[in-house]
Parts: structure tokens; C-alpha cells; sequence
């Protein structure tokens, strides 16, 4: 996807790769050139130069495989094949950790205060940098973005809980205003921890999904179930968390989002997020799944291949589907779903 900046003089976005686009009004006049008809200045939309596919490869065993490159890839975008590029230069992280801090999960509070350095270690990394939000119907920041260890978990502790509703599509809006306007050349990273449902938010979660899409934001989630957390009850159970994304067809889903179509997808926001962006969703079921689904989001994220291409296809408006298959049998591919072209009008 293209990265973008907000030009404080102008009142229009200018993407980093060069892309052909309408100057609003503003523009000319700072060009000293004087237009004919004044009109309203609306958001440029630019059509997508370059499109970024971070890509998870794991075996049968649900491990991560690294040491691929781009000739193992073969990526389409809307069934056209794509000549794709690996990046296998470093890039840092900047992530926002956004967690959920009403009475009904004030059970989890000393399990939100030990994050800290998990964070720190297993997901940040070298050269990055994390943020913290709390909320519940604000958000609150607890921390602005740092790469100071000791400041991150100084933030954790500080998280307290209200007794009030959670606002989750706002909380989530807020943090993905917070990650797009990072320095360019640094990947872009959301954590939610979080009931799976909304209460109360004024945003919409079609908004939320453009403008992570737009932003190249990737979204992993770790949903809190109230049962567990009210009554504190960690179940036994063996093994790993593991994904529970619905499994749900995304051409379908992605409709439904944008045409305002009520539907088990939209009732549930962390489902529609991780899906879409090509993230993944965690379940809470016992003590240590925090810590097994931090260390599972951390290997993910640097252990993913970095493909890029430019379509050949920018002509199609609308959604673009990209799908990633391998050359190597036995081994599953996952990346995300697609994207909106940024000319293209969305409902």
C-alpha cells in the first residue's frame, strides 16, 4: 500500500510514491495560479503505485518458516499474476498496544500491569518503538511512542479500570490515527486486547477497516472472554492458543462492511479487523495465554515475508483480491485478504 503524509499548508495527502492525483484548490493558489471556480477541498484519493503483503508461511505443525524468497511466491491480484518483490531489508516496528479497561475486566488487571517487558522483547524489537491506550468509553493514552524499556513498563502499571461501557471501535480509530502518522519506512502494528463486541462506540467500523487498509496497519487481536475474567477461571486445557477468526468468505464480508449490512461480521469487530487486515485473533482461555499469544504475535511479525509489487492491473476500481500461493507442498500460505484502490469510491 502506499505510505501517505498530511501536508499541514496544503489541504490535501501526498503518497511517498509518485502517483497521478487532482490538486484541490488550495493547492493552485499557493502555485500562484488562480482557479476559476472555488469548490470545496476534498481528500485526494490516489491510486495505489505500490502494495505491500506482509506474508505468514507455517507448516502442518502451525511453526513459522523462514528462508523462503520471492521466487517461491506467486501472488494475484484480482486472478492476474504479479511479478513480486521480497523485502528483506529491516524495517522497524511501531505498534500500538490498545487494551480494554472497563469493571468487567478488572480480574485481568494484574495480567495488563506483566505485559510490559513481554512487549518490549517479543514483539517491539530492535529499533521500534510501542504506544499505550486504555479504554473504556475514552481512550486514554497511557504512553505516547517510546523505545525506552522502562517507560513501556512503567505504562502497563499505570493501566487502571473504570466502571463503565468500552468503546472499541473508537479506541481502535484513535490508535490507527496514532500509527499513520509515523515516520515513513516503518511497519505498522495494532494490538487490541479486548471482548470481542462494541459497546457505545460513535465510530464505525467500515471507517476503522478504510483506514487501516489505506494505512498498511496489520491487526492482531487477543480476545478477552468476561466469563473468564469476571469469575477468574483459567481452564487447563493443553496446547497453544490458537486462531478463531470466523471463517468467513471475504469478498462477502467485505460488502457487507461497506454497503452497512448488520451481520454476525459486524457485530463483532476484532473478527472483521484481523481478518481483513490479515492479522490474527487470539482467544483467552487459561493463565498463560497472554504471554503463549504475545510470543506467537512477536515470531509472526518478524518472521513474515515483506512481498511488494505494483499492479498491472490499476485500472480495476474498486476491491482488489490478493491471493498467495507457494511452490513448496505442505506448507500454508497466509497474507492479507486484499484492498481497496485509493481513487475508487467507496460506498
Amino acid at each position: 500500500m502506499a505510505n501517505w503524509e498530511e501536508q499541514p499548508s496544503v489541504s490535501c495527502y501526498l503518497p511517498l510514491k509518485s502517483a497521478s492525483f487532482l490538486l484541490p484548490a488550495s493547492c493552485f493558489l499557493l502555485l500562484g495560479q488562480e482557479p476559476s471556480i472555488k469548490i470545496p477541498e476534498p481528500i485526494a484519493r490516489v491510486p495505489v503505485r505500490l502494495v505491500i503483503a506482509p506474508t505468514t508461511v507455517t507448516d502442518q505443525h502451525n511453526k513459522f518458516i523462514s528462508g523462503l524468497g520471492a521466487t517461491d511466491f506467486t501472488l494475484f491480484d484480482n486472478d492476474i499474476k504479479q511479478e513480486v518483490h521480497e523485502d528483506a531489508d529491516f524495517l522497524p516496528i511501531s505498534v500500538v498496544v490498545a487494551i480494554q479497561a472497563n469493571h468487567q475486566v478488572c480480574a485481568l488487571l494484574p495480567q495488563f500491569h506483566n505485559l510490559g517487558p513481554l512487549v518490549s522483547s517479543l514483539v517491539v524489537g530492535d529499533g521500534g518503538e510501542a504506544a499505550v491506550l486504555s479504554y473504556s468509553k475514552y481512550v486514554e493514552t497511557i504512553q505516547n511512542f517510546t523505545s525506552d524499556p522502562g517507560r513501556l513498563m512503567r505504562s502497563f502499571r499505570n493501566i487502571e479500570c473504570h466502571y463503565d461501557t468500552y468503546h472499541l471501535i473508537d479506541a481502535t480509530l484513535e490508535a490507527i490515527h496514532m500509527l499513520k502518522n509515523r515516520p515513513p519506512g516503518r511497519r505498522r502494528i495494532l494490538l487490541l486486547i479486548s471482548e470481542k463486541r462494541d459497546l457505545g462506540s460513535e465510530s464505525k467500523l467500515r471507517d476503522v477497516v478504510e483506514e487501516a487498509e489505506l494505512n498498511n496497519i496489520l491487526i492482531y487481536t487477543m480476545n478477552i472472554s468476561r466469563a473468564h475474567a469476571v469469575k477468574q477461571i483459567f481452564l487447563t486445557t493443553d496446547g497453544k492458543p490458537y486462531g478463531t477468526a470466523f471463517n468467513l468468505d471475504v469478498i462477502a464480508l467485505i460488502k457487507e462492511i461497506y454497503t452497512g449490512v448488520k451481520n454476525i461480521g459486524t457485530e463483532e469487530p476484532l473478527s472483521v479487523l484481523t481478518r481483513y487486515t490479515g492479522g490474527r485473533e487470539y482467544s483467552f482461555f487459561k493463565q498463560h495465554s497472554f504471554e503463549d499469544a504475545i510470543n506467537s504475535i512477536g515470531e509472526e511479525i518478524h518472521g513474515q515475508y515483506l512481498l511488494n509489487y505494483t499492479p498491472s492491473n490499476q485500472s480495476d476500481l474498486g476491491y482488489h483480491k490478493i491471493r498467495v500461493e507457494l511452490t513448496k507442498p505442505d506448507l500454508t500460505v497466509r497474507s492479507r485478504p486484499g484492498y481497496y484502490t485509493a481513487d475508487a469510491a467507496i460506498p
